[in-house]
């Protein structure tokens, strides 16, 4: 007869909160150079900073990447890079834009465009998963081809006739002070970070990014993950369309985004998403997202010109890729010259 009473143990390891390792952790880090970009700023510029308005505005204008910058993590998650966001997100504004132009609903046209993009992550993801293409490569070309695509419809036209939605979506703030589109993406940051840290498909993500064969021989459907990690890029990429199109003024063009993929994985990859695969959390990307707004604007006005600024963005996304590679060689190091001492 079974014994009903017998206590279930907890096998789990439960490591005590240890607040010296908590101010040191790589996303800890990112809140205290926000913070001193904060203070440069405000040092450099009080009139301005303190000015009503100014704060908002230099958060909305990173809101159009940061959606992109969600579904990048699920895909460096996995080891792999799509640098075909940005031609995906004009693909689905112009999707949604050419719908509109045609009489037809804006909310029809909007889910349609949010499909398209959806439709090309798919496509992403099968050459890559059931193909087994390097997603480096299969992103490059669905870059060309998606922007080409856009430059042959729309050839030298702009389209312009977007809802008002748009425009609020990009530039209301709640109360005066909180920009409406950072709400949104705190939201969908949420539900990603739910996504990730507490759902078989986070923890399927995780298990790939770390060791793809031990994943296929434990059971998980590889492919299955991969495609449904490429098609949600593709959706979040379409998401960025809309606030995109509002931070634009309500118009879109063939040439409009061009190096927003480079922005995406420069953030991605600051805020500690490993591009091996297998490490990184949600809240990182997300102050990361801030950390890129406010140093673009603040270059800005101190005078450093567009291109200056693309170079700054490369030399962050180097300094992020080195940055955990010289923290475990450092570790490595101590633990080699402690074993040596107790050795001696």
């Amino acid at each position: 007869m079974e014994n009903k009473n017998v206590e279930v143990r907890d096998l789990r390891v439960k490591e005590k909160f240890n607040l010296k390792k908590f101010l040191v952790r790589w996303e800890m880090i990112l809140l205290y150079i926000l913070i001193l970009i904060n203070v440069v700023l405000m040092i450099s510029k009080p009139n301005l900073y303190f000015a009503a308005g100014t704060i908002p505005s230099i958060i909305q204008s990173g809101m159009d990447l940061s959606f992109m910058v969600l579904g990048m993590i699920f895909i460096l998650m996995l080891g792999d890079i799509d640098v075909s966001v940005a031609s995906i997100m004009i693909l689905s504004s112009m999707v949604m834009g050419l719908m509109m132009d045609a009489g037809i609903n804006s909310v029809i046209a909007v889910v349609c465009g949010i499909i398209a993009g959806g439709l090309c992550g798919l496509f992403n993801g099968i050459l890559v998963a059931k193909v087994k293409m390097p997603a480096v490569i299969v992103t490059i070309a669905t870059m060309s081809l998606f922007r080409g695509i856009v430059k042959i419809v729309l050839d030298v036209n702009v389209l312009k006739n977007f809802p008002p939605i748009f425009k609020t979506l990009s530039w209301q703030n709640l109360f005066g002070f909180v920009p409406l589109s950072l709400i949104c993406f705190l939201i969908f940051a949420a539900i990603f970070a739910v996504v990730l840290h507490r759902s078989k498909f986070g923890r399927e993500l995780y298990m790939i990014g770390n060791n793809k064969v031990a994943s296929e021989y434990s059971g998980i459907n590889v492919e299955r993950v991969k495609i449904m990690a490429f098609v949600i890029m593709g959706i979040m990429a379409a998401v960025s369309a809309i606030f995109f199109v509002g931070r634009m003024g309500g118009g879109v063009s063939s040439t409009m985004g061009k190096g927003y993929e480079l922005e995406v994985i420069a953030i991605a990859v600051l805020g500690g998403i490993s591009t091996s695969g297998g490490k990184g959390k949600v809240y990182g990307p997300v102050i990361a997202t801030l950390i890129m707004a406010f140093l673009s604007y603040t270059l800005g006005l101190l005078g450093v010109d567009a291109n200056t600024r693309k170079i700054v963005t490369g030399v962050i996304l180097i300094i992020a890729v080195l940055i955990p590679n010289i923290n475990k060689q450092f570790f490595a190091n101590m633990k080699a010259s402690f074993a040596s001492k107790r050795n001696k």
